[in-house]
């Protein structure tokens, strides 16, 4: 799935139409993304479109490590034209500031302070996508563009879809360390065998250590997020039947939610990498 939209991308061009080839190079060079060179019997309308497309061309649109490179791109864009309020063409620049801005939200980004980040983003998705190397991608960033794309405008398919990626996790933990688990295992189980696996059973933790009481507290506290992540999943989250539209569910849950389990996840696998490459 690519993570930004063909449209977007046209747009963007389109701008970059409006700035000289110099310029053009400078914003894709500063951001490492790779130049190509283009058959010489190809031209998209001119040496800057021709330009922005050795750049788009071969580009990996569906890899979340790349695509935050163009978007670093794109940000800086933003950037300079928000800056140019005082300019003799600053209603010029304006428009396309909320133009790009607005296609860009249509593919689930925000532009804010300064930086373009996930729409309801309440923790770095990036931490989660760079903690292992274990996971099916593509599969895994499914769920991550589903939840991103509906905390704010469907609420109960964000609190699903997050259940549902702390249940892949866990399973493909378990499933790296040769641990059988039962097809019908719940979320509560599947991380009880998780943590004994990666020695974060609160009881296992040495009463020598310093701020032992503390891990524990932490440690029990994070059995109790899944649990409840589980059964507020199971009142108003996708997957059980339920209906769409829940009354006294909101953004404002989603994101609880969300947080908590891309933290969660994020966690787990970082304790898994720890163990596994020490």
């Amino acid at each position: 799935m690519e993570l930004i939209s063909k449209k977007t991308r046209s747009e963007f061009q389109e701008f970059f139409v409006t700035k000289t080839l110099r310029e053009i190079g400078s914003y894709f060079d500063n951001h490492d993304v790779k130049y190509n060179e283009l058959p010489e019997d190809k031209n998209y309308g001119g040496q800057r479109r021709t330009l922005v497309e050795n750049y788009y061309i071969n580009f990996k649109w569906n890899d979340p490590k790349e695509v935050r490179k163009m978007l670093n791109v794109y940000e800086e864009v933003l950037f300079d034209l928000s800056e140019t309020v005082n300019q003799w063409n600053a209603d010029t620049n304006k428009e396309w500031l909320e133009k790009l801005k607005k296609f860009l939200l249509r593919d689930g980004y925000s532009f804010e302070n300064r930086k373009i980040v996930p729409v309801g983003q309440v923790a770095n998705f990036e931490d989660l996508q760079n903690a292992t190397n274990l996971l099916d991608k593509t599969h895994f960033q499914e769920y991550i563009e589903r939840i991103k794309k509906s905390v704010t405008d469907d609420p109960s398919l964000a609190i699903g879809s997050t259940k549902e990626l702390v249940e892949a996790t866990l399973k493909t933990i378990l499933t790296k360390l040769n641990i059988d688990f039962g097809k019908d295992d719940d979320v509560p189980k599947l991380l009880k065998s998780v943590q004994k696996a990666l020695e974060l059973v609160p009881d296992d933790v040495d009463d020598t250590k310093k701020g032992a009481d503390i891990i524990k507290i932490l440690l029990s506290n994070l059995g109790q997020v899944v649990i409840k992540l589980t059964e507020l999943r199971n009142l108003y989250g996708t997957g059980h039947g339920k209906e769409n539209v829940r009354k006294g569910l909101n953004e404002r849950h989603a994101k609880l939610v969300v947080g908590a389990g891309i933290t969660l996840s994020t966690f787990l696998l970082e304790t898994f990498e720890h163990r596994r490459t020490k």
